[in-house]
């Protein structure tokens, strides 16, 4: 029985809902037909140009990514460097895209909850406040962390593959201290660190900090773990595969493309 696009996007709105997206993202089909049949998907954490090439040259039809390739509307589609010429490719080559972005997050399951397991940390309550299409949701997962402080970092580093940077972590690790309630929100997270700490975590991991967000966690006693943004990222594009491997089940071949050097910055 063939898979048809349509499909895959009822069972994502299912498992996802596209209308507890945040309302500035851009979620569901972005190119490509509700009709059109999937024969090879791939998931991939966001459509770069070495993923626009792999897709097109490996025979691909169907693309799943995390990350939206659009974010704005397009009023004109041209041969330049970025997503335009990313879209022009896709389009001429007939695959279909669609995105999750925060509806992923936000879900069940989903990458807030992959990051907080992933740590070891029971997701037991969300903060994060977002404004979504229908009523206000959550980003972010809030729980306490098995081990210490030092054992939560070594984590950080070996199941994300990250280099985070710290701050007010280093009286914790030389106390040996417990890591204790831990937040977490994968990619960007710098804004709701007044959030986190006042959720009553004593970590916050999450990515993109900024100095002033960082002072901020400082005057809040609030140690910061920023691993990066797509580290952080990664154990949910993972749970996004698998999930859309068994959604396909033997219909159709699936593919992950993402890979660990997905980011765009590199080590001095």
């Amino acid at each position: 029985m063939v898979f048809q696009v349509s499909r895959l996007l009822k069972a994502i709105d299912r498992r996802a809902p596209f209308a507890a997206a945040v309302v500035w993202d851009a979620v569901g089909l972005q190119i490509g037909g509700p009709q059109r049949p999937i024969e090879r998907a791939a998931v991939a954490h966001e459509i770069t140009t070495d993923v626009a090439e792999r897709l097109c040259e490996g025979g691909y039809d169907t693309a799943v990514t995390y990350h939206p390739l659009l974010f704005q509307p397009l009023t004109e589609v041209l041969d330049r460097p970025g997503p335009q010429r990313r879209v022009m490719a896709l389009l001429k080559q007939g695959v279909s895209v669609i995105s999750v972005h925060t509806s992923w997050d936000a879900a069940p399951g989903g990458c807030s909850d992959a990051l907080a397991e992933t740590l070891g940390v029971n997701p037991g309550g969300w903060f994060a406040r977002m404004e979504t299409e229908g009523e206000e949701g959550w980003l972010g997962r809030v729980g306490m962390c098995q081990g210490s402080a030092a054992q939560l970092l070594s984590r950080v580093e070996e199941k994300l593959g990250a280099a985070p940077r710290l701050v007010g972590m280093k009286e914790r690790l030389r106390k040996r201290a417990r890591a204790g309630m831990v937040a977490v929100l994968p990619g960007s997270g710098g804004s709701f660190v007044e959030e986190a700490a006042y959720c009553g975590a004593d970590i916050y991991v999450t990515g993109d900090v900024s100095h002033h967000e960082a002072r901020l966690a400082l005057d809040l006693e609030l140690a910061v773990i920023d691993a990066g943004h797509i580290p952080t990222e990664r154990p949910g594009v993972r749970r996004l595969y698998d999930f859309v491997a068994e959604t396909l089940g033997r219909t159709a071949a699936v593919d992950d493309l993402s890979s660990p050097q997905d980011h765009p910055w590199e080590e001095a």
